[in-house]
């Protein structure tokens, strides 16, 4: 049965199915883009929190970002962004 439009009703839902399904797919994109913008400063803070930056004493944060620098180079930063990205997606 088609409607006025000349469109039936599969097709607005086969429409409706698409959109949701590319709104998902966005939002996951999306949610991947945000936590690898701050995967920096979350590395920084679990370092902090756990006391595995193997220094005495406590650190500031940016004695923290320079130590990660020095020992790991500039991807260090990004360090364990494969595995939260996992997380993040499918959520």
């Amino acid at each position: 049965m088609t409607k006025k439009d000349g469109t039936s009703k599969a097709s607005k839902a086969a429409h409706e199915a698409a959109d949701m399904t590319r709104r998902m797919v966005c939002g996951g994109f999306a949610g991947m883009i945000a936590k690898t913008a701050t995967n920096p400063l979350d590395r920084i803070r679990m370092l902090s929190q756990t006391g595995e930056h193997g220094g005495k004493g406590k650190k500031s944060a940016f004695d923290l970002y320079r130590s990660i620098l020095h020992n790991e180079g500039i991807i260090g930063l990004w360090a364990g962004n494969g595995a939260n990205l996992l997380r993040v997606f499918p959520a």
